[in-house]
């Protein structure tokens, strides 16, 4: 899976997220144009075929031009699935229908609000006993750290997941709300270099066998989401409901690439 972080701002701050606690981070609002086609032409380079999404922590409905973005991605990365996650605040007939004329293929909007909600064509529900509330690598104070159990299970988001922020570095983890663990630069490395850096393998290598000491933030995080490979695939309604388990499993050619940069 790939996240772009297209933007770094939400007009949200949900308490289940880091924005609720933090201050706005200091990086670009909108990913700089450079960012993203240097981000786009490594991923077509490798011909990715994988999952790719637009946010980490922020609103990607923000971006008035997410549409044409979208429409990028697409001609290039023809192959891809493509997914937004949005709180739906920004989200109205007219963009959903651009959006999905460019290139989205399921859209994960979050419901905020109690009440009664139509029905859809298409529509998957995830309800409140399927989903997991971390403690976003520990960033979230007010929530429980790991307990020792946690702390010894195998994670494999590292070795599944690209996560690309709107400054270009690629960071260890998605739960890295404070950007504290940068593992390289798109605009400066290429893919392969990033992925195959010796001490980036060896933290992969190390948090597969489950040992979470390799970041403070890895030790206090509490997400057991990915700790069996593929896993979070497997339980994303998205991917098991299209079935596309086999086409995505995490990211096919980073999959490929990773394992080339490790022992079996």
């Amino acid at each position: 899976m790939v996240e772009m972080e297209v933007g770094s701002r939400c007009n949200r701050a949900c308490s289940y997220c880091p924005v609720s606690i933090m201050p706005m981070p200091p990086v670009p609002a909108r990913m700089p144009e450079e960012v993203f086609a240097r981000t786009l032409e490594e991923l077509a380079r490798i011909r990715f075929r994988g999952r790719i999404s637009y946010h980490l922590y922020n609103e990607p409905l923000l971006r008035v031009d997410l549409h044409k973005l979208v429409a990028r991605v697409r001609e290039r990365l023809p192959g891809a699935l493509q997914v937004l996650n949005t709180n739906g605040d920004l989200l109205d007939d007219r963009r959903y229908r651009a959006l999905r004329e460019a290139g989205i293929d399921y859209f994960y909007v979050t419901r905020h609000s109690p009440g009664e909600y139509p029905e859809r064509d298409w529509q998957i529900l995830q309800y409140s006993e399927a989903l997991s509330l971390t403690n976003r690598g520990g960033s979230l104070v007010h929530l429980p750290e790991a307990t020792q159990e946690i702390r010894r299970t195998p994670c494999h988001a590292p070795g599944e997941m690209l996560i690309v922020s709107a400054t270009g570095d690629v960071l260890l983890c998605y739960e890295d709300a404070y950007r504290e663990h940068v593992i390289g630069n798109v605009v400066t490395s290429s893919l392969e270099e990033i992925w195959h850096r010796d001490e980036v393998v060896a933290l992969r290598e190390r948090l597969r066998v489950g040992d979470r000491t390799v970041t403070a933030m890895c030790l206090l995080c509490t997400n057991v989401s990915h700790c069996d490979p593929g896993l979070s695939a497997l339980e994303d309604p998205v991917l098991a409901g299209a079935g596309l388990h086999s086409r995505d499993g995490a990211v096919s050619e980073m999959k490929r690439i990773s394992t080339r940069g490790r022992q079996p």
